[in-house]
């Protein structure tokens, strides 16, 4: 009788490991050091992002400044890649980070390199105080050249050198201490409302006590002279400026307002706001075209 025999396959299976796990052990390699490629780009994104931002911010400002310092934005191993400048109201940051391979397998290293634009320019549209302010006060405040102003909502005279209605600004109608305005377009007043509820709107929107900034629309004080506003508005919207708000009183008691018992000149009126225009770099609101009242808008392009 012929016995048969299993014929012994342990050889042939430890060749077949030998010669497969190179090959296993290389495409590991490849997906945990792409899994690396692909944190390091949105790390490396992060940091373009932020350094774009801050170098627009400094070239949005009067006089520009073009030294920006990019190190506190060089993380994660990312590094500055190229010499950012200041164009023509946008500049362009590029950050590189190296990821070397994690086995020394004759493949790397590889560079990742990722941009990040930024814009700046004036606000188009933005949600505001409920307040607007006359261009000409920003135009006397310029020439006034103090630090602080004060503007009077009920003045009964025209500002000097333009032709300003009365009242220097005018409350604006909203259901709560937020209107959104958009240059170019025009904005309902609210002459009859009273202006006590405006006082934390003002006063402390999401800051803390005075004095603090608030942004403010600015209404064009000629073109609403010959739409014979009168205080009910629709007020022509310029742009946006930024007040730096440093004191108010809104009718005469010392109990509600920060300047005494009585605004400074009581014969101009017993609602006013003191403070001043200053130049500001925001994130509020969206850009689009208007009169540049100091403000700059800085943002993202891509």
């Amino acid at each position: 009788m012929r016995r048969l025999s299993q014929r012994d396959d342990r050889g042939a299976v430890t060749l077949l490991v030998v010669l497969i796990a190179p090959v296993l052990i290389l495409c590991g390699t490849f997906v945990f050091d792409g899994g690396r490629g692909m944190v390091a780009r949105g790390q490396v994104q992060g940091a373009a992002d932020a350094a774009a931002l801050a170098k627009a911010t400094d070239c949005s400002k009067l006089p520009q400044v073009t030294t920006t310092g990019f190190a506190a934005y060089e993380t994660n191993g990312a590094v500055l890649a190229n010499v950012p400048t200041c164009g023509t109201g946008t500049t362009t940051v590029s950050m590189k980070q190296t990821i070397t391979s994690t086995f020394s397998l004759g493949v790397g290293p590889w560079v990742v390199t990722r941009s990040a634009t930024a814009k700046w320019g004036t606000i188009g549209t933005a949600a505001t105080v409920p307040i607007t302010i006359s261009n000409c006060e920003f135009s006397q405040a310029l020439l006034d050249g103090t630090t602080d102003i004060v503007v009077y909502v009920d003045d009964p005279k025209p500002q000097s050198g333009c032709s300003s209605l009365p009242g220097g600004f005018s409350q604006l109608s909203a259901s709560g201490c937020s209107v959104e305005v958009s240059a170019g377009g025009t904005v309902t007043g609210d002459p009859g409302g009273d202006l006590q509820k405006e006082i934390p709107c003002m006063t402390n929107p999401t800051a803390p006590a005075l004095p603090h900034d608030i942004l403010i629309p600015m209404y064009d004080a000629a073109a609403c002279q010959a739409a014979g506003c009168k205080g009910h508005g629709p007020y022509p919207i310029r742009g946006f400026a930024m007040f730096h708000l440093t004191g108010y009183s809104f009718n005469g008691n010392k109990n509600d307002g920060t300047l005494g018992n009585k605004c400074p000149d009581p014969s101009r009126g017993k609602y006013c706001i003191s403070g001043d225009f200053i130049r500001f770099v925001t994130s509020q609101g969206t850009p689009g075209p208007s009169t540049d009242f100091g403000v700059n808008q800085v943002y993202l392009f891509s």
